[in-house]
């Protein structure tokens, strides 16, 4: 129902009203933010950048998207050998694991590399060298964040979708920031250094090489116990970070129809006229109390809050038992 008002004296005229609905809030919808990515360059299909992969760590809230790289422009190609060449040979061996915070911030991954990085050997003909290069080519770029538990007191964002004269609003189960996630460096770091000192002999076997990032203990002392704790949860944290498993999700394009079907049924009511009426838990005057500051009556300045609220009622109260007397006694 709209409604619009004539009167020009009016400074803050209603132009339209609608009826609000409250969708289902059991359902996670996460708002993603990309803080490098300038306003009106979606990662879509659209802009040839639709997300390969999402990733996600229910229980410690790790997100990561994979985003495709353009490389015709501005792009340098030596180093998108050299990174995505690590990132391949890393994580064949890595059996799933992961970097960065995902990782637990461990240099050596996974247990299963025994102390020891294994390196694929390149068997290609001169022909197929140019094909094997480009396979290695780092082609996307990872980003990530973490999903914020909610806390006493943080804002409760909504989801609004108009349809005709209704509005529906859906909850944010959280909103994420990601940032570029430097993982081909982490990988390149990995990769052994090989042919130091000694040069190889001329039809010696090459070896592997031994990895040079090594797991040690790290003993933190903490000058209070309360920092003591804090560092142990952290830890503790991270564990749980690198021993839980990413989770694969579809990404579906906004442009999709099956994008704009998700869109109708988690994010408006299919059938308004049976929904319950919410009702107000408090009433106007309370409202305006949790609203505003402390009213003081100007008469009694010691009272404030509900002891005003109380004497404002006996006066009403008052002048009301007053105007019933009068009344009585004119009809007399």
């Amino acid at each position: 129902m709209a409604s619009t008002t004539t009167s020009t004296a009016d400074p803050d005229p209603v132009i339209a009203s609608y009826d609000v609905y409250l969708t289902d809030s059991e359902i996670s919808r996460y708002v993603l933010q990309y803080l490098d990515r300038p306003t009106g360059s979606s990662y879509d299909d659209r802009h040839g950048q639709k997300p390969t992969s999402f990733r996600l760590k229910p229980t410690t809230g790790l997100v990561e998207v994979d985003i495709p790289i353009n490389t015709r422009v501005n792009y340098d190609a030596s180093k998108g050998l050299r990174y995505g060449d690590a990132l391949k040979k890393s994580r064949s061996t890595r059996e799933g694991g992961a970097y960065g915070m995902a990782g637990g911030f461990s240099s050596g991954g996974s247990t299963s590399m025994g102390g020891k990085v294994k390196m694929e050997a390149v068997e290609a003909a001169e022909g197929n060298r140019a094909a094997a290069d480009a396979a290695s080519l780092l082609r996307v770029q990872t980003l990530g964040g973490r999903i914020k538990g909610p806390e006493d007191g943080d804002p409760v964002y909504m989801l609004a979708a108009f349809r005709g004269a209704n509005l529906h609003l859906s909850p944010v189960s959280a909103v994420v920031q990601l940032h570029p996630q430097l993982h081909h460096l982490d990988a390149l770091d990995e990769v052994p250094v090989k042919g130091k000192g000694k040069a190889r002999k001329e039809g010696e076997e090459e070896r592997p090489a031994e990895a040079e990032a090594r797991a040690i203990d790290v003993k933190i002392k903490a000058a209070e116990d309360g920092e003591a704790a804090m560092v142990a949860g952290n830890l503790e944290l991270l564990k749980k970070m690198q021993d839980e498993k990413w989770k694969d999700y579809e990404w579906v394009d906004a442009e999709t129809e099956e994008s704009w079907q998700l869109y109708e049924n988690y994010m408006m009511h299919q059938d308004v006229e049976g929904l319950p009426q919410l009702e107000s838990a408090i009433n106007s005057e309370d409202y305006l109390d949790q609203m505003s500051a402390p009213r003081i009556d100007p008469a009694r300045p010691d009272m404030t809050g509900w002891a005003m609220k109380q004497n404002r009622k006996k006066q009403r109260e008052g002048e009301q038992a007053a105007e019933g007397h009068t009344e009585g006694g004119m009809i007399g």
